[in-house]
């Protein structure tokens, strides 16, 4: 058997509901020449191998339960195709997702990570998530790049700019060089990664959605955590590579310091509304320190021995 061209890489951890229309949105793209790699991270809830039954292209790896990251490091040393694309168990693919991107790293052979935009795929009031194909767009046709998202991203990166992980395909090349995910991290561990890759590599964004990205009570963008990793992640990244891309361009010191600042607003409004009001206050005074949106950092403050009847008064408004 000759390689496949694209290795699609699908850790999994008791996601039984949401795993066969993953696989329908990869097993039909329109770009067949793939393999899909399914890393069965410790689950309990479903027999994944029975997945291999659906699909010839479909390998499933069982491994004891290790996290998501070294499942997406065992999937890419399983890995036999050119190109490494990621998707989470519980979100999909556009049509033609794959072969836009395909396409453009062959006619950019200097680009190490091709990405795209996502689409939020929250439950309606009734718990359940609008049917994929409602919402889903063509997109083997995208040419065209967003510029502002591609090129040198490093600095960029830093500002905030997002890379979802549903939506990437990275060159073979990239792991063999810069190697996995960080497994001792528990939470920005794909941020990093981006950051790994953006000082190596030029990063392209396809000017359109390709994903859809399912938001539920597991989704990592619903959980909290007292400590700003983001924040954490940021002055370890700059204390190891500085502010300037391998262009020359670069990020000025006071807007990286802004950046900070901002992240520390975010936290605590996060923590205001959801989580311990202790954090976000402490947030809030770091933000105000740092110069971030210090009016409404100062009133957040101010409002932070309110903060669970605000909550109450919030959750109780009518539709």
């Amino acid at each position: 058997m000759t390689n496949p061209v694209v290795s699609v890489i699908i850790p999994v951890r008791n996601e039984r509901d949401y795993i066969h229309e993953a696989l329908a949105s990869v097993c039909s793209q329109c770009f067949d020449d793939l393999e899909v790699i399914i890393v069965d991270d410790g689950s309990d809830d479903f027999d994944y191998q029975t997945l291999t039954q659906l699909d010839p292209r479909i390998r499933v790896h069982r491994q004891e339960a290790s996290g998501v990251s070294s499942a997406r490091n065992t999937g890419m040393q399983l890995a036999r195709g050119d190109y490494f694309a990621f998707l989470d168990a519980d979100d999909v693919w556009f049509p033609g997702k794959i072969a836009a991107q395909v396409h453009h790293f062959e006619k950019h052979p200097e680009v190490g990570c091709v990405f795209g935009r996502f689409i939020k795929w929250p439950q309606s009031d009734d718990d359940h998530f609008p049917a994929a194909h409602t919402l889903m767009q063509e997109c083997s046709q995208i040419t065209e790049t967003d510029a502002k998202r591609s090129g040198w991203l490093y600095s960029r990166l830093l500002k905030g700019l997002l890379v979802g992980m549903n939506t990437a395909v990275i060159r073979r090349e990239v792991f063999t060089l810069l190697g996995g995910f960080d497994v001792s991290m528990r939470i920005g561990e794909d941020y990093l990664f981006w950051l790994k890759i953006s000082r190596i590599y030029p990063m392209h964004a396809l000017d359109g959605p390709v994903a859809l990205y399912r938001i539920h009570k597991n989704s990592a963008m619903r959980l909290l955590d007292p400590e700003n990793h983001l924040t954490h992640l940021l002055k370890i990244a700059v204390s190891r590579w500085g502010l300037t891309n391998p262009d020359g361009t670069g990020l000025p010191l006071d807007e990286f310091k802004k950046r900070l600042a901002k992240s520390e607003f975010t936290h605590g409004y996060n923590h205001f509304w959801e989580g311990s009001p202790a954090v976000a206050r402490r947030a809030f005074f770091r933000a105000l320190k740092g110069g971030a949106l210090p009016f409404r950092s100062a009133a957040y403050i101010a409002l932070t021995p309110f903060c669970q009847a605000l909550r109450a008064l919030k959750n109780h408004q009518p539709a």
